[in-house]
């Protein structure tokens, strides 16, 4: 398995009411140095479903996409609501 980089620092670049954007400046073990941008969700959670008819067969969403202001297929997903602990009772 490949060792994980190694993270040197961690800062804030932006912050919204829903996201949080952190830039991480990373080393990989060949010893190169990285910046890495990743969008950080709310503390609430969120869930990713990937339904399945069968073994071959994958349902998709045509849903609305602002960042590309046009309709996208797409796995469900949302946000978890407070009293969502466990968002699928019973699958565990």
């Amino acid at each position: 398995m490949s060792q994980l980089p190694k993270i040197l620092a961690r800062d804030t670049v932006s912050c919204s009411r829903i996201f949080h954007v952190e830039s991480l400046q990373l080393e990989f073990s060949n010893g190169e140095h990285r910046t890495y941008e990743r969008l950080l969700g709310g503390k609430q959670g969120a869930v990713l479903v990937v339904p399945m008819l069968d073994d071959d067969t994958v349902l998709l969403v045509r849903e609305y996409a602002a960042g590309s202001h046009d309709y996208q297929l797409g796995l469900p997903k949302g946000r978890m609501e407070p009293e969502d602990d466990d968002p699928l009772p019973g699958t565990a």
